[in-house]
């Protein structure tokens, strides 16, 4: 009697809560009106006038139950809502939330035209759902007029939004059917598809034509009418209820009844594997000829803790004594119980409940995000027969996990999964393999990996430097396993292409590009080549991670390397010494040598000679009477030549001429030799050949004028003569002279 009071008091509530809820249609609606904001300065002066006004228009038409400003604001703080850039959204949240039925917010901007602007935007609670937004462009004069125009247009909206809804038919529930135990009878239902429904109500008859009587009511697909006496019999129908209070049509009876059953199984334990949950019970030994009280089978429910009702999940012959439970889900916590059944499909009343939850394949599970990559851990189960544990990875989701890795052995409690992408977030479950099957998984867990390593700060490159830019940056402030180096780009032009010229280690913070320079000036070697003279280049840095990450590169920084230096100054070249030419030139303190440069008279290209340290230089691998070309380059102490010289011609002198005119005059028993004088004001002498038996012309003697006698004896003797200058230069032989002897 107690439980068919209480179901009708529970069905009067429904009914009146439905019946408050269309009433409530009919009521004024809850409006909300804050006041409108300038969106410019040239609005100030007159929003606070069109606001009021136009509340004051709405007001009067006497449709709202008007909200209290404080509670909207008091609503707006809690939002942080600003009424300027109030989505859809939010205005609907905001009234859901304070209980207001219509929620207007709007702004007022003044036109360069003397145009006033109003947009307005409306919003329903989550009862009424609807939303209206309009703009609205006024000239000034005719605001006055207007705005009771336009609060007009707002009441019209409104009451569209609070209109009472057209209440329909609602399904009803199907497949009613009833199942007996010994002293209850179990209902059960197929849910009315509809989102208006919100209750069952459970009537009960003792005939299938007599009065229904209305003993429950319940929100969910079933019930059982408990606490009856053996062999009695119902019959049942069911309806559904709306929130509007509508009901549909009471289902089809059927009918039900108490009957004698199988005493329940006696449910000893249940065992947590990794694989589910083992069932383990006893049945009752029953050794009569009643077929009402014979065992057939068992069946088997279950709920989980967030479930009310526990739900047949399967049923077993009469000869087990245990099942496994492999649907579970990881960690949840589920309690069972179990039933007799006897041929006709009478059951016991429930055994005892008992609960299990699945064991962990891998407890205290953590994630924590490296650079590209996730470490993993946890504490490993201590079941046994587990060989490892697999790693299942869903990227951005905890949805469709995909195996990753396996860590090998029952004691393995850490994996890293690398080759990951910056910045992203990766979710993670873990399974324990158990002789080539899995365990349920492991709730996930996530981790996001770091972003790549921030751009070097504060890049800088030298200037004038010779053939070389020294570049300098600071550290990036990262932890100090972020970074494991910086990158070097460098390009010929500032939107050109660049690249990398250089690696080096996080512990550095310069680099010296090209020139690796003398004199101690040496920061790091450079194996590119030298730079250009006056050239500007292009530089960007990077840093690397262990993981082969790259920053952004930094800002980029610019610099011109040195122009070469001015040539050496005054160069001289002698002309007129004999067998050399002699140069000189300034000196200059940028210079610690010089290069000394040679080439022919009349052709435009210089060969190098010699490197020397002084400023002058004596040329003696020259021809006797020959004009060369000269041009000298200054050398720095970073072994860069300087522009060169323009080119000054120097001379040697030339050989005197040889004598001519030779002839012989018998004088005694001697022959007196003569010639012609040398032009050459310089010759000093001249110099006798007389050819030897093997041919060859050997210096006979030396004679200091233009003869010379010979004192021989028989035969023919062949003589040339040469003139020597004061340099000690000596021309060329004369034609030769033959002398008889008779």
């Amino acid at each position: 009697m107690h439980s068919r009071i209480t179901g009708l008091c529970l069905i009067f509530v429904l009914l009146m809560g439905a019946s408050a809820l269309a009433m409530d249609f009919k009521t004024k609606p809850k409006l909300a009106f804050y006041p409108l904001v300038a969106k410019s300065e040239e609005a100030i002066s007159f929003t606070e006038a069109v606001s009021t006004q136009l509340f004051n228009n709405i007001e009067r038409t006497d449709s709202f139950e008007i909200v209290e400003r404080k509670k909207v604001e008091s609503v707006l703080l809690q939002d942080a809502a600003t009424i300027a850039s109030m989505s859809q959204e939010t205005l609907n949240s905001v009234a859901t939330k304070a209980g207001f039925d219509v929620f207007i917010v709007g702004t007022v901007s003044r036109g360069v035209d003397g145009i006033a602007h109003i947009d307005l935007q409306m919003t329903g609670s989550s009862s009424r759902s609807a939303y209206y937004a309009e703009s609205f462009r006024i000239p000034e004069f005719e605001l006055q007029k207007r705005l009771q125009e336009i609060a007009e247009v707002v009441v019209a909206k409104v009451k569209g939004f609070t209109a009472a809804p057209t209440q329909s038919k609602i399904g009803c529930p199907g497949n009613l059917a009833a199942t007996g135990t010994p002293r209850s009878v179990r209902l059960k239902w197929a849910p009315t598809p509809s989102s208006q429904v919100v209750g069952y109500a459970v009537l009960r008859s003792t005939s299938p034509t007599g009065t229904f009587v209305q003993i429950a009511t319940t929100t969910k697909p079933g019930y059982t009418d408990a606490n009856l006496k053996l062999n009695e019999i119902f019959y049942y129908k069911v309806k559904a209820i709306s929130k509007s209070g509508i009901e549909c049509e009471l289902s089809d009876p059927v009918v039900g009844k108490t009957a004698l059953a199988p005493l329940p199984p006696i449910f000893m334990d249940i065992k947590a594997e990794l694989t589910g949950a083992r069932l383990n019970w006893y049945s009752r030994p029953y050794s009569g000829s009643d077929r009402n009280l014979f065992t057939a089978g068992y069946q088997i429910y279950r709920k989980a803790a967030d479930e009310t009702d526990f739900r047949s999940i399967t049923r077993v012959s009469a000869g087990a004594a245990s099942y496994v439970d492999n649907d579970m889900r990881n960690g949840v916590t589920y309690s069972y119980a179990l039933t007799s059944v006897n041929p006709d499909n009478v059951e016991s009343e429930f055994s005892s409940v008992l609960e299990a939850k699945t064991a962990q394949a891998a407890a205290n599970v953590q994630a924590r995000g490296g650079a590209r990559k996730v470490q993993l851990s946890w504490t490993p189960s201590d079941l046994p027969g587990i060989d490892g544990y697999l790693i299942y990875r869903a990227a951005g989701t905890a949805e469709n996990f995909k195996k990753v890795g396996q860590a090998s052995g029952k004691s393995a409690s850490s994996y890293q999964d690398n080759g990951l992408e910056d910045n992203s977030t990766y979710w993670y479950r873990i399974a324990a393999s158990v002789g080539g099957e899995e365990s349920p998984k492991s709730d996930p867990v996530s981790a996001t990996t770091r972003q790549r390593p921030p751009a070097p700060a504060a890049p800088a490159a030298s200037n004038n430097e010779p053939r070389r830019v020294v570049l300098t940056w600071k550290g990036t402030g990262a932890p100090e396993d972020e970074v494991k180096g910086y990158r070097l780009y460098r390009a010929a032009q500032k939107d050109g292409e660049f690249a990398k010229v250089a690696e080096v280690t996080a512990d550095k913070n310069s680099y010296n590009d090209g020139l690796a320079g003398k004199g101690g000036f040496k920061l790091f070697t450079s194996d590119s080549k030298p730079l250009g003279d006056g050239t500007t280049y292009w530089y960007r840095f990077t840093c690397f991670n262990e993981a082969g990450s790259e920053s952004l590169p930094s800002e980029t920084v610019s610099a011109t390397t040195r122009p070469l230096l001015p040539a050496p100054k005054q160069l001289k070249a002698s002309s007129g010494l004999a067998s050399k030419v002699t140069l000189n030139w300034e000196s200059a303190p940028e210079f610690i040598e010089y290069e000394v440069y040679r080439g022919a008279v009349g052709q435009n290209e210089v060969t190098r000679l010699k490197t020397v340290k002084e400023t002058f230089y004596e040329d003696r691998e020259v021809e006797h009477g020959t004009s060369y070309i000269y041009a000298v380059k200054g050398i720095d102490e970073n072994e860069i030549p300087s522009l060169i010289t323009t080119s000054v011609t120097g001379s040697t002198k030339p050989k005197p001429k040889a004598p001519w005119g030779l002839n012989v005059k018998d004088q005694g028993g001697a022959k007196l030799i003569q010639w012609e004088p040398s032009p050459e004001k310089d010759v000093v002498r001249y110099i006798v050949y007389r050819k030897n038996f093997m041919g060859i012309f050997q210096k006979l003697q030396p004679v200091y004028g233009t003869s010379f006698v010979l004192e021989v004896g028989k035969g023919t003797h062949e003589l040339r003569v040469s003139a020597e200058d004061s340099d000690g230069l000596e021309s060329d032989k004369s034609d030769v002279l033959s002398v008889e002897f008779n």
